[in-house]
Parts: C-alpha cells; sequence; structure tokens
C-alpha cells in the first residue's frame, strides 16, 4: 500500500479522538483515549467485586488508611479499546506503515480519599501488560461490593508469565494528573498494532508504602478518567533509507578523494 505522505504531529483526545492539536512537520501524531473497562481489587475481601466504583487504588501491604488501619494490599486493572487510534493511526500513514514511539498512561489522582478501604501514602507501583482481555469489570463499589466481575481471588488464573512489565513508578501523593511513561516491548507493541483490548495491571511493588487512589472509567468528569496516550511515527520506506545509504557513501568517497 501506498503510504500517505502527509506528516502531521496531532494530540486527540477523548472516546471521539477529537483533534485539539496543530498540523506540523514532525511526522508523529499522538492520540488519547479513555479506559472502557476498569476495576479494583482488595486482599482484605477477595471474593468480592469493585468495578463499579468511582476510583481505583494501588497499595502495599503496610500502607494505612486515614484512621491509620491497614486495608491490605490493593490492586487495579484497566482495559482500553484503541481500535479507533489504531484507524487513525492506518489513515494517516497506511497499513502497517507505523509504529508506536511512545506510550504513556494518564491518571488524576485523589491523595486523601474519604473511602476507609483506600489506603494513603507515596510509593512504588508496577505497571504491567496483561495478556488476558477477558476479565470482567463488574459492578461492585464500596458500600456494596458483590460477585458481578473480577476479584482479587482471580488474579492467578488472570495473570501469566507472558505478562510483561512497563514500569516502575511513583504517585505524587497530591490531588491532580499522575503521567507514567510507559516502555513499550514487543508485546506490547504486537498486541497495540492488532487494534483490539489492550489491559493493565497496577501493583504495588514488596514493601511498598504506595497508597494511589485514582479516578476510574465511572468518575463524573470525563476528562479526568483514565488515558492511554499513544504516539505513532512512520516506518522509513526501504527507498529512502537506501538513499540516505547511498548518499553518505558517496559524500564518503568524495571525502577520500579530496584528501588524496
Amino acid at each position: 500500500m501506498h503510504r500517505n505522505r502527509i506528516m502531521r504531529d496531532v494530540v486527540c483526545w477523548g472516546m471521539g479522538l477529537s483533534v485539539m492539536g496543530q498540523v506540523a512537520a514532525s511526522g508523529q501524531v499522538t492520540l488519547s483515549t479513555n479506559s472502557v473497562a476498569d476495576a479494583f481489587v482488595r486482599s482484605a475481601d477477595p471474593t468480592h467485586n469493585y468495578g463499579g466504583a468511582g476510583a481505583l487504588s494501588v497499595s502495599g501491604t503496610i500502607a494505612t488508611n486515614a484512621n491509620g488501619v491497614q486495608e491490605g494490599a490493593l490492586d487495579s486493572f484497566i482495559r482500553f479499546d484503541i481500535s479507533s487510534m489504531v484507524s487513525q493511526f492506518n489513515a494517516t500513514y497506511g497499513v502497517g506503515d507505523w509504529t508506536i514511539s511512545s506510550a504513556r498512561l494518564l491518571l488524576t489522582e485523589t491523595a486523601a480519599p474519604a473511602q476507609a478501604i483506600f489506603n494513603r501514602g507515596v510509593g512504588q507501583f508496577e505497571v504491567r501488560w496483561i495478556a488476558n482481555d477477558s476479565w470482567v469489570e463488574g459492578t461492585g463499589n464500596p458500600n456494596t461490593p458483590n460477585t458481578s466481575g473480577i476479584v482479587y481471588n482471580d488474579e492467578p488464573t488472570i495473570l501469566s508469565n507472558v505478562d510483561t512489565t512497563l514500569g516502575f513508578f511513583t504517585n505524587g501523593g497530591t490531588n491532580g494528573l499522575d503521567i507514567f511513561p510507559l516502555s513499550t516491548p514487543a508485546a506490547l507493541l504486537g498486541d497495540m498494532t492488532g487494534g483490539g483490548p489492550v489491559s493493565f495491571y497496577l501493583t504495588a511493588t514488596p514493601n511498598s508504602t504506595v497508597g494511589f487512589t485514582f479516578n476510574s472509567h465511572e468518575f463524573g468528569t470525563a476528562s479526568q478518567r483514565p488515558f492511554l496516550q499513544l504516539t505513532a511515527v512512520a516506518i522509513p520506506e526501504p527507498s529512502s533509507v537506501m538513499l540516505v545509504g547511498a548518499s553518505v557513501v558517496g559524500l564518503l568517497a568524495l571525502r577520500r578523494r579530496r584528501v588524496v
């Protein structure tokens, strides 16, 4: 397929992927989209679901809530549908003529959550890409947890040895936006270029004091829900690479003749 040669730098936000940036000559396109499913799970209540809550959390076992009580480990699962983003990249560059150059996870933190089951504190946590997208968000919440979706006891069946670490991070500990630049290993890139759902798992590192609570996709303000931001760039055409290589060889040959 002939590559679209229009080079743009466009920033898009939200489910509609509406254009918010300007056309530029940098040759990259940046798009962002909200999560379509997310849930947190609790070691202190391993058989109940909290997928309908307006917040997510990742916490170490030694973190405490506002009353100084340890509420156990909390992990979060987030899923994004990136099909619209992939369609836009294909329309811009041509199918198979682009690659992801960067990925970022954007989360809006609540430093002092009022709900007692959320621990508080600054500390380290891990973000992983997970291969399993079949987990169910559910409708439970802190006031009325239920068994409608993913629970803590499901983790051994959902997580696998092909899941890949995307980085270790520390929360800000203040209200507002936290931006986490993710690594882009081959497993993640392969999943993304397929254009389907992409899932992430957030968990505290051992002995971490993290008590990181942030808005879920049920949160009332769309702009403060979880976002995945991807930047794509064109893959150089073989003819262009060969032309650059030939030019370099020619310049070196000319330099040698001048030296002689």
